[in-house]
């Protein structure tokens, strides 16, 4: 600004000297002479404004063209939550609504339940259909991921489920032998193969913890036969283990079947004890029919055929009276029990109850109904 100023300045003192020359020259000479101050005035005028102009043009700063910033790419956060299950379950609607939906009413075995080795357990979900669709025993459960839990891997509905109706599910299962958390992932399926789950959780699971590894020393109760029955001399069977006879002298003989596969195939048997549980006696049969004995027998299936009509023989077990077979006695098993077991490991053991005589023929029921409970003990490297 300052240097504007000195120009303009130093210009106006140049005008006013030139026109100052002009006067003078027009003073001193005789002849008449053309208006040369005018014309030095228009042309100071004339200079004043270009200069004026020029001076405004370079007080007035030139701006270079700006260019528009490129903003700086910015990267969207991505979701550090991880995927739960690793495939997505399909989802089905029908018409008026969805179709496939389940609701999570309740469930046994909590998460985190502490289980020994090889314990077997039971599994129950109750489920409600929330959906619009009835489900038929062609719908299942289906093994997801992880661990089986010894569960088959399919499972189907007990029965037919409407909308708004709920049951249960059961998965029979066992704790594996290594010790630690183990999970089981499971989801539903319909009768066209169409995965569904729950609305709360999508898939349900099972959560165990197995606290510890198989001991060196180890006992193994079996509570319940696998499978049990008994047939009677004229054929007819019956689901309960019955031995006796009837009052139209007919014998009964009971049969019953242990898995031994929660055992480890290396172990040692070192003992081996039959306990009853809950038996029940009708009228005399040690009285009259002698002991009972407990044989090794390889039926497979139950089938009337079965029914054994040779003199018994080599008994693993002889209880010879209704004290012997009352709830909780306990019967020690000698070296030929503990190598029936010993060789049937990795597989099952199946025993025939049989009392020495068929019949006592007095025209009376006399038998016993039997809860037996098969316990092992063993050893392990």
């Amino acid at each position: 600004m300052v240097k504007m100023m000195n120009k303009r300045r130093n210009l106006i003192v140049l005008l006013i000297s030139v026109v100052f020359i002009l006067t003078a020259c027009s003073v001193e000479s005789a002849e008449p002479t053309p208006n040369i101050a005018g014309t030095a005035a228009a042309m100071a005028e004339t200079i004043v404004a270009v200069q004026m102009t020029k001076i405004a043009e370079e007080a007035t700063p030139t701006l270079a063209p700006s260019e528009t910033p490129t903003p700086e790419p910015t990267n969207t956060p991505t979701s550090s939550i991880p995927t739960l299950f690793p495939t997505p379950l399909q989802s089905a609607s029908g018409d008026e609504g969805e179709c496939l939906l389940a609701h999570m009413i309740s469930e046994t075995v909590a998460d985190g339940t502490e289980m020994a080795p090889g314990e077997q357990f039971n599994k129950i979900w109750v489920l409600q259909n929330t959906g619009t669709c009835t489900w038929t025993s062609e719908f299942s459960v289906v093994f997801h991921h992880s661990e089986t839990l010894g569960a088959a891997a399919r499972i189907n509905f007990p029965g037919t489920v409407a909308p708004g109706e709920s049951f249960s599910l059961t998965v029979p299962m066992v704790a594996p032998a290594v010790s630690g958390e183990h999970l089981s992932f499971w989801n539903l399926e319909s009768a066209d193969g169409t995965a569904f789950g729950t609305t709360t959780s999508g898939l349900f699971w099972v959560s165990i913890v197995v606290n510890e590894l198989i001991p060196p020393q180890a006992n193994f109760d079996i509570w319940a036969p696998t499978s049990r029955g008994s047939i009677l001399f004229t054929g007819e069977t019956n689901k309960e283990i019955i031995v006796g006879d009837t009052r139209f002298k007919y014998p009964w003989q009971g049969f019953a079947t242990f898995d031994l596969w929660n055992i480890p195939a290396n172990a040692t048997i070192t003992d081996v004890y039959l306990i009853y549980e809950g038996s029940t006696i009708t009228g005399s049969p040690f009285a009259g029919l002698g002991c009972m004995g407990v044989y090794r027998y390889n039926y497979g299936n139950l089938e009337p055929s079965d029914f054994y009509n040779d003199t018994p023989g080599g008994a693993l077990w002889s209880f010879c009276s209704a004290g012997e077979v009352s709830s909780g006695v306990s019967r020690y098993g000698g070296a030929a029990a503990i190598s029936a077991i010993q060789n049937s490991l990795g597989g099952k053991i199946q025993f025939r109850f049989q009392f020495n005589s068929d019949t006592d023929d007095n025209s009376t029921d006399d038998y016993a109904k039997l809860f037996p409970v098969l316990r092992i003990e063993y050893t392990v490297p």
